[in-house]
């Protein structure tokens, strides 16, 4: 093994504790009440060597959130614009289905980040996320989809897509929290009937028609 090869090895360990160290006090202490000595410490570095990767707590959350990010546009397989239109919400729900793979794949990392003792900035991210990735699903679905007549005028564009994100972020949270085990893929539907039925689809109900009694 060459020397920058060792180097790079050493590199991605530091990172990897000091990582660890993060998750491990979000847990513990809350995401506020964290120093960098108290992660430098657990994680069994000197603070220089800290300063050396990181320029403070919040940067170090940054790289999770990249890391993870990635993690998840790799684990997510492509979305085919050739889908049969009576396969679409089947495939739709495999969609969802991969996120929620990779959300219980990383389970540790996002109910530390995202629950209530966690970094407000990364659940930020996270949304912002999860935005993206929707307008992109959307360009695609609106070729799947027909066009129908709206009912109600349009909201912002944006809001939808915002409300959503919130919701997702809330779903994850609560899989990640609640004691019951629920699958990737059935959160992945519950979602998906909420997102695109709404409300009343999702707890099991036959949404009444606009402008009937």
């Amino acid at each position: 093994m060459s020397h920058e090869e060792q180097t790079d090895l050493r590199i991605q360990r530091t990172h990897k504790f000091l990582q660890e160290a993060m998750i491990e006090l979000i847990t513990e202490k809350g995401f506020d009440a964290i120093t960098v000595g108290d992660i430098a410490e657990r994680a069994m570095i000197n603070r220089a060597t800290f300063y050396r990767h990181y320029q403070d707590k919040y940067d170090l959350v940054v790289k999770i959130f990249e890391e993870a990010a990635n993690h998840l546009v790799e684990d997510m397989k492509p979305f085919h614009k050739d889908i049969d239109p009576g396969e679409k919400e089947e495939n739709l729900v495999g969609l969802w289905s991969q996120l929620f793979e990779h959300v219980a794949e990383h389970a540790r990392l996002y109910r530390a980040m995202l629950g209530k003792n966690g970094s407000p900035w990364f659940a930020a991210r996270m949304r912002e996320h999860t935005i993206k990735l929707m307008l992109e699903k959307e360009r695609r679905w609106k070729h799947q989809v027909e066009p129908s007549q709206p009912i109600y005028p349009a909201t912002p564009p944006e809001l939808p897509i915002m409300q959503l994100s919130h919701v997702l972020v809330g779903t994850i949270v609560w899989w990640l929290e609640s004691e019951k085990r629920y699958t990737p893929r059935q959160m992945a539907t519950w979602f998906y009937r909420f997102a695109f039925y709404g409300y009343l689809s999702a707890r099991g109900y036959e949404a009444p028609t606009p402008g009937k009694e």
